[in-house]
């Protein structure tokens, strides 16, 4: 079988920086909103890779066919993938001590290294799943380039290297995790622009002012329309 790791070796990865052009972090987060709110179907999926093609979350390698991304086979993985962004997305602690995160960022692959069922455990056993299904279809499949994370003596910091889009905004939303909200009108997963924010657009932010206005109007109006009534029936001795 081929030695997918050999491939870092005539690779040169530059470390990601900690702080990004406006416009290259807005294309991170619009891609990565993509991913966490996108649907089961296999039509979504088929869609979500049109617009965010550079996103699959892993360098997928077959050792005999070659790159293995966006493949129907592979919709198992995407989702799980996806998965594990939404119990991180909103802080779930039993997904953090998991190890989601890691798996998020390229940092942890048992699940390719050694996918006998031996090695599963509890924590990413729908990964093992979804990865044993993939190897139904592609039985040679494995990770190949990943990221590097190389300690900084000068610093006391790890610097981080990631290999793909995923894997960037993945990173860029862990530096700014504040970011990551539900909207609670419409239930979409968003990147906040400021820590304060609630909603995911002005549409659904005025919605819930319009149906408060509403609320009040129906409980508070009725209230004073009775009132004017029972003026108006004593003015005009009723």
């Amino acid at each position: 079988m081929q030695d997918f790791n050999s491939k870092k070796d005539a690779s040169i990865i530059s470390f990601w920086p900690h702080r990004l052009a406006p416009e290259t972090k807005l294309l991170l987060y619009n891609g990565l909103e993509r991913i966490v709110n996108v649907g089961d179907s296999d039509s979504e999926y088929l869609e979500v890779k049109k617009t965010c093609d550079s996103f699959w979350p892993l360098d997928t390698q077959d050792a005999e066919t070659g790159p293995v991304r966006w493949h129907p086979s592979a919709h198992g993985v995407f989702l799980v993938f996806r998965d594990y962004l939404r119990r991180v997305w909103v802080s779930d602690r039993e997904s953090l001590e998991s190890g989601h995160l890691d798996i998020l960022l390229g940092l942890r692959m048992a699940f390719a290294d050694q996918p006998e069922e031996i090695y599963w455990s509890f924590q990413t056993r729908a990964l093992n799943e979804a990865w044993a299904k993939l190897r139904e279809t592609y039985s040679n499949i494995g990770v190949g380039l990943r990221p590097v994370v190389a300690p900084n003596w000068g610093s006391g910091t790890f610097s981080y290297a990631p290999i793909n889009d995923f894997q960037r905004a993945i990173y860029q939303l862990f530096l700014e995790s504040w970011r990551a909200k539900i909207c609670p009108r419409c239930a979409k997963y968003f990147i906040a622009d400021k820590p304060g924010q609630i909603y995911c657009s002005t549409a659904c932010s005025g919605g819930v002012k319009l149906a408060r206005a509403l609320e009040w109007w129906n409980r508070e109006g009725a209230k004073r329309r009775s009132g004017l009534k029972r003026k108006r029936n004593k003015k005009e001795g009723k």
